[in-house]
């Protein structure tokens, strides 16, 4: 798997990394680094986006008698307060129907999405379509949403998913619901729905099957010689994947996982090279402090000693 010459795994690729992170610290030393790739889920999504204009004096006159008289009045009633052409206040009703600010019934009846343009004085433009993708990566658990599709290229990795169960089933777009397309659309950063502006998505539907793309990451066995720890560090470029580390973190705390299996790093491996670094270490001593053969998941919930994360890049 590795060099016969190499003391430690690490990939020829993850070299200078490696040398990158144990020269910013003196405390840390990489036992292990290897390169994966895991599949990601890309889908492409269709939006329905109504964004606002200010409404006409007559669409104000119509949209105001829906929400204020009692009851609400028919086209020719308005027309006749109005004292104007029947024809030219039910054209403006049709044009308000259309644009599902009123609903198409007898009387005027204003929609719930209506009220709301009306309430900053206008009325939405005809709906346009955009195109994004949404990206679900079932390893961090998470789901976010691009308006470029990823780059399709070919990675020749080792697969991951077969080190790891990964559950791409977790993510089905098409089960979600407006409200949650529109929140998670605004926490990708995509100025696409954006309320306060008026400027909202009012439909969406996945458009075909998802598409698998590859993503290289690398995965870094770190011990900090002061804190007496190994941790993990799972990166892609020079983006520290924090879900995607703290879960092989607490699979491998859970025994559903090793470092052997992972990157050849066995407990025998570790225990001799963390005795060999604490030794090293002025201030230790080693009959004070316990094996750790293990991977320490951090928990949010106790307060933990600040690492400093370091890019490998």
């Amino acid at each position: 798997m590795f060099p016969a010459s190499t003391a430690k795994p690490i990939d020829e690729v993850l070299k200078n990394a490696v040398e990158k992170i144990e020269s910013q610290n003196s405390n840390l030393s990489v036992l292990a680094a290897r390169q994966f790739r895991y599949s990601l889920r890309q889908s492409t999504v269709e939006l329905t986006i109504k964004e606002p204009r200010q409404f006409n004096i007559l669409e104000e006159f119509i949209i105001r008698a829906g929400i204020e008289f009692e009851p609400p009045p028919t086209a020719d009633e308005l027309a006749s307060v109005l004292g104007l052409d029947a024809v030219f206040v039910k054209s403006t009703i049709s044009t308000l129907q259309t644009l599902q600010t009123l609903a198409i019934t007898t009387p005027i009846t204003v929609t719930t999405e209506g009220r709301l343009f009306y309430e900053k004085g206008t009325v939405p433009k005809p709906p346009y379509i955009v195109q994004i993708y949404a990206i679900s990566d079932s390893l961090s658990g998470n789901m976010t949403f691009n308006s470029e599709s990823l780059e399709d290229v070919t990675v020749n990795l080792p697969d991951l998913g077969k080190f790891v169960k990964i559950d791409h089933n977790i993510h089905n777009i098409s089960a979600l619901s407006l409200e949650e397309i529109q929140q998670r659309v605004q926490d990708s950063g995509l100025a696409i729905h954006v309320p306060e502006g008026g400027k909202m998505i009012t439909d969406f539907r996945v458009l075909a099957a998802s598409k698998i793309i590859w993503k290289p990451i690398s995965l870094f066995v770190i011990f900090n010689a002061l804190e007496d720890k190994f941790n993990l560090q799972i990166s892609s470029g020079k983006q520290i994947l924090e879900a995607a580390t703290n879960r092989i973190e607490s699979l491998i705390k859970e025994s559903k996982l090793s470092l052997e299996t992972l990157c050849g790093l066995s407990d025998e491996a570790i225990k001799i090279k963390r005795e060999e670094i604490l030794k090293k270490s002025p201030n230790r001593d080693l009959s004070e402090t316990a094996i750790l053969p293990q991977i320490t998941p951090q928990n949010p919930e106790k307060k933990q000693p600040k690492t400093k994360k370091i890019d490998p890049n």
